[in-house]
């Protein structure tokens, strides 16, 4: 038995490099992506995702699946123009797991040098590809979609390959947040607004301190409502729901549309605790969630905070007691769900 063993030695690797003594390089993140995109292409899941995606174009020149498989590659890669694609389609792993019938890598045979042969997806070619297709094609597709439904479209088909690949974890920890998402001082930007922020990147009045201070910089940007799911050791975060908006929006309501509509698309029993902080708090929005699904939602509270005095409040009545929580069991499918939990609503009654 031959056994062939491998040690991670980044300087030998690179005297090496130096003093020629390296016959043939790969890229690891080429066969990585390569396994990724077979992966993907074996379970059908750009495929899947490819009938229902909001296209903005009455006849297929080239797959959606082929755009949808290119936008992984590109963000895999993190690239964000569209210029990159051909180094990317190279460089990566896509061609690989796609086969000849898509693209094949020649050699010159006096230069040496490694090229793309793509017969590309119809007859109108005239031309030598040395890419599947045009990376304006991929830019122009980009921009013809309609945002709404592309936002539509990913808060409901994604969750739903998730779920149909069994990536959710059995605890059901999702994660509500919303970030503020910077870009340069261009109007052009539809939707983004200007915003005065300190130097750790929160937004303060202009009316309640002092605008000559260099802490404070007027800045343009968006705000990403996100809904993310996660495991309690942190081994990946998914994120399943997104929205984005104008900076000066609040996030609280958009983040229980998304709840919402992300309930909607998978069904009851997945999402059992959610975790939001104090900027997402909203009574009304928590107490539907744990009296129509059953889901507990997790906010730190401050001592000062009306809820927190609330809650230290009801410790204190002459009745009260700890209990241990006993999660009703989900209902089955078509069962309709108790409209409310019936020691929340004994609780209710006493504090009012």
């Amino acid at each position: 038995m031959n056994l062939i063993g491998f040690e991670h030695d980044r300087g030998f690797v690179v005297e090496a490099l130096r003093q020629g003594e390296v016959d043939y390089l790969e890229n690891v993140s080429e066969a990585v992506e390569a396994d990724l995109f077979r992966h993907l292409l074996d379970r059908r899941v750009l495929a899947r995702l490819a009938e229902s995606y909001p296209t903005p174009r009455q006849k297929e020149e080239v797959p959606v699946w082929f755009y949808l498989a290119s936008q992984l590659s590109l963000r895999l890669h993190g690239v964000v123009g569209y210029n990159a694609f051909p180094y990317i389609i190279r460089s990566g792993g896509l061609i690989e797991a796609l086969g000849p019938t898509v693209g094949r890598k020649t050699v010159h045979p006096d230069t040496q040098d490694v090229t793309l042969a793509c017969p590309g997806f119809n007859d109108k070619n005239r031309y030598d590809r040395q890419t599947p297709c045009d990376q304006d094609f991929l830019r122009k597709f980009a921009r013809a979609t309609d945002v709404e439904r592309l936002e539509a479209w990913f808060n409901r088909e994604v969750p739903r390959c998730l779920r149909a690949l069994q990536l959710f974890d059995e605890e059901g920890l999702f994660v509500g947040d919303a970030s503020y998402l910077f870009v340069p001082d261009n109007e052009h930007y539809e939707r983004s607004v200007v915003m005065l922020f300190d130097e750790h990147h929160h937004p303060v009045d202009p009316k309640q301190v002092d605008l000559h201070n260099k802490r404070y910089q007027w800045r343009r940007c968006y705000k990403v409502v996100s809904l993310l799911h996660v495991n309690r050791a942190l081994d990946y975060c998914l994120v399943v729901a997104a929205r984005l908006v104008g900076g000066n929006e609040h996030e609280c309501p958009i983040l229980y549309e998304l709840v919402d509509g992300f309930l909607e698309a998978v069904g009851q029993g997945i999402m059992k605790v959610l975790i939001v902080d104090r900027g997402l708090l909203d009574g009304a929005n928590l107490g539907r969630l744990k009296t129509q699904y059953h889901i507990d939602t997790l906010v730190p509270l401050k001592t000062n905070m009306d809820a927190y005095q609330d809650v230290m409040g009801l410790t204190r009545l002459k009745d009260f007691r700890w209990e241990s929580l006993v999660r009703p069991p989900a209902p089955e499918p078509g069962e309709s769900s108790p409209s409310r939990d019936p020691v929340l609503a004994k609780r209710e009654r006493k504090r009012q």
